[in-house]
């Protein structure tokens, strides 16, 4: 399979973004469309998983933006892999299919948002900034689903299983603290919080940043 690599913008605010869709005349298209942007860097492109762990981990970029289609049956599984391989990166997942259940899978597994292939490219763009600044995107009827099942009946049963210390920073961190915040406010170190984190995460089957932007709801960018 090809890889690829380009440098894209210069700026030092622009967004590194790699790219992995198919087939690949369109993934050409749209790569050079992104190059054409001052306000983003174009890392570099891929077409199997293998390649693409390869290329997150050899650039380091703030978004992927990951072709849904492409990912076979198994597409969920993959997105995780890849935010579990590469946690610094957050996914940005095209798609045709952006129904309320295709959205909330892929927000459970990982990934930061999701942009109908049929919208405007400028849709993208505003979507690559939203989850490059630390944002979900995606319809909120969706978005709502997904936090569901985080805080809902299945989750407070899985809670029981936390220990004590577990369950308050659960809760702090479905405040929207961060792992600092936590720490002062539970007089332990940042370092005890983030291995508390792990667990928490862990046993709740969720993504740490996922959580933490689903639970943090008015930082939400929902498409238009």
């Amino acid at each position: 399979m090809r890889t690829g690599s380009s440098k894209g913008g210069t700026g030092r605010n622009a967004v590194r973004i790699a790219v992995s869709i198919q087939p690949a005349l369109f993934c050409e298209v749209l790569c050079r469309q992104l190059e054409a942007e001052p306000s983003f860097a174009l890392v570099g492109w891929a077409f199997n998983e293998d390649a693409i762990g390869k290329l997150l981990s050899k650039e380091r970029p703030q978004v992927l933006v990951l072709g849904y289609e492409g990912l076979g049956p198994n597409g969920e599984s993959t997105v995780g892999r890849l935010r579990r391989a590469a946690p610094a990166t957050r996914i940005l997942v095209l798609a045709t299919r952006s129904g309320d259940e295709t959205v909330e899978r892929i927000l459970r597994a990982g990934a930061s948002g999701l942009v109908d292939k049929q919208l405007e490219f400028t849709v993208l763009m505003r979507a690559i900034q939203a989850v490059a600044a630390g944002e979900i995107w995606a319809k909120h009827r969706a978005t709502s689903l997904a936090l569901e099942n985080l805080t809902g009946p299945f989750a407070r049963a899985s809670k029981a299983g936390l220990t004590k210390r577990e369950q308050e920073i659960a809760d702090a961190c479905s405040q929207g603290l961060r792992n600092k915040e936590i720490a002062s406010r539970l007089n332990i170190s940042t370092k005890t919080v983030k291995g508390h984190l792990n667990n928490v995460f862990r046993k709740l089957q969720v993504d740490n940043r996922l959580a933490l932007g689903l639970r943090n709801m008015e930082r939400i960018q929902p498409e238009p």
